[in-house]
């Protein structure tokens, strides 16, 4: 976690689903952390095969495969300090 902002912000279609929000957001490192549990509980078996790296002004992508074989893509905004401020999330359909 120590790579996040403290008001870092994520947006995610999984965090909308897992947490029943409309939006998908979640805001604060103290609750993308507990978001992380609740998503590790839900699937154990999680794990991230990462495909590409895309660099960008102030912001990165990663692209990966996750357990299911599906592709997912986070863009990742970065701080001044480089630490990831904002994260919007993208899966296969």
């Amino acid at each position: 976690m120590t790579h996040y902002e403290d008001d870092v912000e994520l947006t995610s279609p999984v965090a909308a689903r897992l947490l029943g929000t409309g939006d998908g957001k979640v805001a604060g490192k103290a609750n993308l952390r507990a978001y992380f549990q609740r998503g590790l509980e839900a699937f154990p078996e999680l794990h991230f095969h990462l495909e590409n790296v895309l660099w960008g002004m102030n912001s990165v992508v990663l692209y990966y495969t996750n357990q299911k074989g599906t592709h997912s893509g986070e863009f990742m905004e970065l701080s001044a300090t480089g630490k990831v401020v904002r994260v919007v999330a993208h899966y296969d359909v």
